[in-house]
């Protein structure tokens, strides 16, 4: 139960176990077309450039900025959490002229604040991480997004741990949106995912290359031609991953964008449910994902031991990635294919874990009032 890699549906890992195909054959080249097509789908995305590319996500960011900026750019960093400071880290390597809006811990954006600061500034590039996983926190991308519509700036938006869980639209008014396989999108990892709207490829025309690899000006005929069943080459891709991200891509297309963001909804409605019960506070003050869930730990529990014992009982949590509290709380991923099952499974080690650690916890409060809401929406295992 991280947020990410996640576990994945049995159709994906027995697709990894097939022989790997020429990357030229008809074979394949018919599957990347899916694959592309599909991603098109999951992102809301009329129309643009989908990319699948061999990388994690931390590639999907580099993608996803280095081609829409110049070394003297000024860029503008909305930072929620860790992927937040990556992004400025990130910049730091290709531009001097980076500012950052950073709320206080747990707060999303504020919108208008937003738009007030690009609108003071003449940005070239945007970013806003719409979940970061670090902090738990969903920023109102729709709209921040309504912003850039009629703007030059482009609108970055990391959807690594939000993209096949949270509603999303390329409509809404981002330029460039990502994520990467072993999250919501439900393959194993290895693949930086994205789409690159009509703005931002008219950007990247005009803005010399800062990277190779990278350099989307390489890729687009490569993307361009499997949406036309044509051989490209750039660099060879990963024929097992792309293959394998096409059977959890057709899972989704199979469940539907809406019921799957619906599930999303109820099992982390019923998470929060069952971690308030136990009386435990979250980092999020009100901008809940539906991804993940991020919760302090009691102040006499300690992290390592906690998760130890949690894992013993059932449920294995990831720890914190904010340097100044790393070790004071834990995080729960409850994406892709998860279900009512996997709740009761969490929280149950959850309250058996607090309670060796000498928690004071009443078995089964959080088990209740996790049960309520799931009972609510009548919501049963769907797989």
């Amino acid at each position: 139960m991280i947020p990410g890699p996640i576990e994945y549906e049995q159709n994906v890992l027995s697709t990894l176990a097939m022989p790997t195909i020429a990357h030229t054959s008809k074979e394949f080249l018919g599957i990347f077309k899916e694959t592309l097509e599909k991603t098109m789908k999951v992102f809301n995305a009329k129309e643009g450039l989908p990319f699948a590319l061999s990388g994690s996500g931390t590639l999907a960011m580099e993608i996803g900025t280095v081609n829409f900026i110049k070394k003297d750019s000024n860029v503008l960093v909305v930072n929620t959490g860790y992927f937040g400071d990556r992004f400025v880290d990130l910049f730091s390597r290709f531009t001097k002229n980076v500012d950052i809006y950073k709320p206080p811990l747990g707060d999303a954006a504020d919108p208008k604040v937003v738009y007030e600061k690009v609108s003071g500034n003449k940005y070239d590039l945007v970013t806003v991480t719409h979940v970061d996983t670090s902090t738990g926190v969903r920023n109102n991308v729709k709209e921040i997004a309504k912003y850039f519509k009629d703007l030059d700036t482009v609108l970055v938006v990391d959807g690594v741990c939000s993209i096949g869980g949270e509603e999303f639209d390329m409509g809404w008014g981002a330029d460039v949106a990502f994520t990467a396989s072993q999250k919501a999108l439900g393959a194993p990892p290895g693949l930086a995912v994205g789409v690159v709207g009509p703005k931002a490829l008219k950007v990247m025309e005009k803005n010399p290359p800062l990277s190779f690899f990278s350099d989307l000006r390489k890729w687009q005929g490569v993307f361009k031609n499997m949406l036309e069943l044509k051989p490209g080459y750039f660099g060879t891709p990963n024929v097992n991953l792309i293959t394998a991200l096409n059977v959890s891509l057709t899972n989704i297309m199979n469940e539907g964008m809406e019921k799957r963001i619906k599930r999303h909804e109820i099992i982390a409605e019923s998470f929060r449910a069952g971690i308030n019960a136990l009386g435990l506070k979250m980092i999020p003050n009100g901008a809940y994902a539906n991804t993940l869930s991020v919760q302090y730990l009691p102040e006499n529990v300690k992290q390592a031991q906690f998760l130890q014992d949690a894992e013993r009982y059932g449920a294995v949590f990831a720890g914190g990635l904010i340097p100044e509290i790393k070790e004071k709380y834990f995080r729960i991923g409850h994406m892709g294919s998860v279900s009512s099952s996997e709740v009761m499974i969490s929280i149950g080690a959850i309250e058996r874990a607090l309670k060796k650690n000498g928690y004071s916890v009443k078995l089964g409060t959080g088990l209740s009032a996790a049960q309520e809401v799931l009972a609510k929406y009548d919501f049963g295992i769907p797989f």
